[in-house]
């Protein structure tokens, strides 16, 4: 069996993929340690297969796994374990931003007793407003969520085979894997990595994508705001029915009505808005229940390349075979 499986979703990366497989197979030939690199990708506007296919014919431990369309990041992650084959398995991004060099790190640590190891970077290379936005995310998820859970949105990590074997088997639509790790709970170590930086391209991770996985992830994970929602519309009807005491207590003491147009408008759109603002939540869980109801396949493998029969046996006859 492999020592280590490198799993790497990458999209429109073909100026990253060279140097990241030449970091990555000098880094193994330090360890001397047997890898494979499982590079998963779908829909591509440039020349990413090509050149994975290129190393390919050089070096048959990269291989690849070519998803039919955009399923997502994690998704993508999650195809590459189902095919990752090592006793350990890392997940890193294909970016550049993760550095190979920290690998001997967090494989010596996993060593140690723990099997799941991911990466700390002191100083983050993004943006302020990208850090800001990460920050908030993990406090938020720190307290509205229902298990004690230790939160890392860092996708770089190393992890044992029983730990990807647990995690595929949670059935899942649109699985929040960092977050899944978390909630096995196996014995999990911090190392500090180096915080690396993109050198040809954009992130394909933009902010309108953070925002819903930070919600996926919150539906997943909480109810609490189906709770809170509730708190705030007994509130809501507590001030309400206060108020009309007071109304009805000027009335019979003073003797003169409550008026105000203003005010009663103020109030019913703070109601409308209230009101919208729950079914909001509620629709997000009842969205949820109705994708996972479909019970739809959460990928489909178009191609596969440099991988076993025995795999290949595993996909539908009718998608391209082994090449």
């Amino acid at each position: 069996m492999t020592d280590v499986s490198v799993v790497i979703p990458v999209r429109n990366e073909e100026k990253n993929v060279v140097e990241l497989a030449a970091r990555l197979q000098s880094v193994f030939a330090q360890m001397h340690a047997s890898f494979e690199l499982i590079f998963v990708t779908d829909s591509n506007n440039d020349n990413t297969v090509g050149m994975l296919k290129e190393i390919h014919r050089s070096d048959a431990r990269l291989k690849i796994l070519k998803l039919s369309n955009s399923f997502g990041h994690h998704t993508a992650v999650y195809a590459g374990l189902a095919f990752a084959r090592g006793t350990a398995v890392v997940i890193m991004d294909g970016d550049l931003q993760d550095c190979p060099e920290d690998i001997p790190a967090l494989y010596a640590k996993m060593n140690a007793g723990y099997d799941i190891v991911y990466g700390i970077k002191k100083k983050k290379n993004d943006s302020i407003v990208r850090n800001f936005f990460s920050k908030v995310f993990v406090k938020t998820m720190q307290f509205l969520s229902d298990y004690e859970l230790d939160f890392n949105t860092s996708m770089f990590r190393i992890i044992s085979r029983r730990v990807a074997d647990a995690v595929l088997c949670f059935k899942e639509r649109e699985p929040s894997l960092t977050f899944i790790m978390g909630f096995i709970g196996f014995p999990t170590a911090k190392v500090v990595v180096t915080s690396g930086s993109r050198q040809h391209g954009k992130t394909k991770y933009s902010y309108w994508h953070q925002i819903n996985f930070a919600i996926s992830s919150l539906v997943s994970f909480s109810t609490k705001p189906l709770r809170y929602v509730s708190l705030v519309g007994l509130g809501i009807s507590a001030l309400g029915f206060f108020y009309f005491l007071f109304a009805l207590g000027k009335w019979a003491c003073v003797g003169v009505p409550v008026t105000g147009w203003t005010s009663m408008m103020a109030l019913l759109g703070l109601l409308g808005g209230a009101i919208l603002f729950a079914q909001g939540i509620t629709g997000e869980y009842i969205a949820r229940v109705f994708i996972e109801t479909k019970n739809r396949p959460r990928y489909v493998v178009e191609e596969t390349i440099g991988f076993a029969k025995e795999q290949d046996a595993q996909l539908p006859a009718t998608l391209p075979q082994q090449q």
